[in-house]
This record gives C-alpha cells, structure tokens and sequence, in this order.
C-alpha cells in the first residue's frame, strides 16, 4: 500500500504542477493583452532660420563676404567720400527675415579695427526703416525682428568725434600723414533666437 499512496500523492503533485503551468501561462496571455506596445510617430516641420544681411545668406558663415560700405556726408571742407576730424557719415544693415521662422534679437557692435589708427570713430546713432534716429549706448544697436519679416533697414551713424579726448590734435595730423592710416569700423552683427 505504501507504494499506491507514493504514486497517488506523485499524481496528485503532478496535477497540481500542471494546473499551476497553466495557470501562469493563462495569467501571461491575459496580462499582455494589457501590455501591448504601439508605435508611431510624430511629424512636425522645423522652423527654417535662412535670414540675409545686405542680400547675402549668413548660412554657415561667420564673416560676410561683401563690406558694408559707408557713406560720408559731404562737408564744405573735407573732399567728397574721405574722412577728417568732425566728419559724419552713415552704414546700412539690411536684415532680411522673410525665410525665417523664428523671431531673434539682434545686435549690432561697433569694434575699433585691430590696424585703426583713428580711435575716435564712434557710432552715435541708428535708425530703423528711415524713421527717427535713436542715440545709442557703448556703440551697440539692438532690437527684435519678427518671424518672416521682409527686409529691416538699419541705418547707423557715426563720427569722427573729438570731443572724446581719445586722440589729441597731435595724432590726429599724425593718422592723416600716415600712408597706413585707416578708419575701418569692425561691425559685429549677432543674432540670436527669441525664446518664450
């Protein structure tokens, strides 16, 4: 008898072990029904940033190819299109957004040329699209442009100003006699995205 109830306990653990399987393999089916995984995706246009200075693209460029040409005002005294002390003149920047998506800042800095001997040119003043001249601060010209504007024209001002005490009458003579002389502005102009 010791043999019956060995092997009718071995069945009875053997059915439960089966039930047990199916059990976990009924319990698996079931909850993957619940854990299934669908995949899409999402699809949205990126903003295009393809703006111009002066109708030239600045797309991966660092230096414009074309200088910004001044013009000098004309003076009784001072032949046309050359540069004395006290002569004004002016330089356009022309923005051009209509390709770009975003709207960005921009600055525009005025730096002393590394090989300029005259240290009193200064930027006084800009203007946008020929509308009142605004003064300006550390000569920096900043502002906003929209998302897909057509050209901003940004007029900027500047002097050969003696007042600054930066250049005596002295060197003043000196930079006019000098073959190297040369009143170069480095312009800086900096975009930069407009973020909520």
């Amino acid at each position: 008898m010791v043999v019956d109830n060995y092997a009718s306990r071995k069945k009875f653990f053997l059915i439960i072990a089966l039930f047990c399987l199916m059990f976990i393999f009924l319990f698996q089916v079931a909850y993957a029904k619940y854990k299934k995984t669908a995949e899409s995706y999402t699809n949205a246009d990126i903003a295009k940033w393809n703006i111009k200075i002066n109708d030239e693209t600045i797309k991966n460029k660092t230096t414009l190819e074309n200088d910004i040409i001044p013009v000098i005002d004309t003076n009784t005294y001072v032949k046309d299109n050359v540069i004395a002390p006290g002569s004004t003149g002016h330089f356009d920047v022309e923005i051009d957004a209509t390709d770009s998506d975003v709207t960005f800042d921009y600055q525009i800095l005025s730096q002393k040329y590394d090989g300029d001997t005259i240290k009193d040119m200064l930027i006084t003043g800009y203007s946008i699209n020929n509308g009142t001249t605004e003064s300006v601060s550390d000569n920096v010209v900043e502002g906003t442009i929209n998302h897909n504007t057509a050209t901003t024209s940004i007029r900027v001002f500047f002097e050969w100003n003696e007042a600054t005490g930066l250049m005596d009458n002295r060197e003043d003579t000196e930079a006019a006699w000098s073959d190297t002389s040369n009143g170069k502005i480095k312009v800086v102009i900096t975009l930069t995205q407009k973020r909520s």
